[in-house]
């Protein structure tokens, strides 16, 4: 008679392996509807683009704005970031239209009209609404993504 070699697994261990199998498919399925369910809601809807806002965000890819300056740190570095212009203290709305009609010193008057301005401020206004930049403090939720971002003047 000859016995089974010590190489096949026994049915206690495959149905432990199984059981193991599954826990961690069950996890996985678990974690992928928590990612792309909860943890990528929205409570507000930030940044909504309305017609001005559309228009802006066309002009500013017309004048290829990202050329120098970026939103949340990525685009170029000649200018400075845009996320958060039409609401830093001493800033505003009213402030990004005058350098965007007039320039600066820094920045080229590029021959928009007073309603192409209107439109840019718009759009800026609706990047500004997406979130704060640079981020200082952040309320984490356990799978990694955030309840609320707010300065360090908190």
């Amino acid at each position: 008679m000859e016995s089974k070699g010590s190489n096949e697994p026994s049915a206690v261990g495959v149905r432990q392996r199984r059981i193991v199998y599954f826990v961690l498919i069950g996890l996985f399925l678990l974690q992928s509807g928590l990612t792309y369910t909860v943890s990528t809601e929205v409570p507000v809807p930030a940044a909504e683009l309305n017609s001005a806002a559309r228009r802006g965000e066309a002009l500013y890819r017309s004048f290829n704005c990202t050329a120098c300056h970026q939103f949340y740190g990525l685009g170029g570095y000649m200018g400075p970031d845009l996320t958060n212009v039409t609401i830093a203290p001493g800033k505003g709305p009213d402030f990004t239209r005058g350098i965007i009609l007039h320039g600066s010193a820094n920045m080229p008057a590029l021959g928009v009209t007073k309603d192409q301005a209107d439109d840019l401020v718009a759009f800026l206004e609706a990047v500004a609404a997406t979130g704060i930049y640079p981020i200082r403090n952040l309320d984490l939720t356990p799978w990694g993504t955030y309840r609320e971002m707010h300065s360090d003047a908190r």
